[in-house]
């Protein structure tokens, strides 16, 4: 009976490093989770300017199949402004479901970036009116470390597809 218990302890201390793995993979695609919220849930379909700048880098560039290519912070937060958060009317963005994955870059064992993408649906608010649910979209951001603040340095918004009359009801 000891030999089997020794033999499970062994069994369970070779797959710890697995399981500690599991956990710290979990905590990074929540922390990465919780940025694509602030991003889109707050700065973009909130149109906090400030908090979109604060999470983005100077030098971003940011390509998109449709509207071109936007390059650096201040054109960036122009653009969200006049385009995504007009009086008129305003876009949103939401995550389609299960759809995010992330890929950790590491420098030696450290954390230096992550690749995130998955696809999002965008819609059109008007004052007075029901969202209308236009497109979507597949998206992948590049996240880089500054310092202690985690930015979007690069970002491609692509295959831009507008939605079914059946996704529309």
């Amino acid at each position: 009976m000891s030999g089997l218990r020794a033999g499970l302890c062994l069994i369970m201390l070779a797959a710890a490093p697995a399981w500690a793995e599991d956990a710290a993979d979990t905590a990074l695609d929540a922390r990465f989770a919780e940025l694509d919220r602030q991003v889109f849930e707050l700065g973009y379909n909130g149109c906090d300017l400030e908090l979109m700048a604060a999470l983005t880098s100077e030098d971003l560039e940011f390509y998109h199949d449709i509207g071109g290519v936007t390059l650096g912070r201040a054109a960036f937060i122009d653009s969200i402004d006049r385009n995504i958060c007009g009086p008129d009317y305003h876009v949103t963005r939401a995550l389609v479901p299960g759809s995010l994955v992330l890929h950790p870059l590491y420098d030696n064992g450290v954390l230096y970036g992550a690749v995130q993408s998955g696809e999002h649906m965008f819609s059109i608010v008007r004052p007075g009116a029901e969202p209308e649910l236009t497109g979507r979209a597949g998206f992948t951001t590049l996240w880089r470390l500054e310092g202690e603040a985690w930015r979007m340095s690069r970002v491609l918004s692509f295959d831009h597809q507008p939605v079914t009359a059946a996704e529309n009801e």
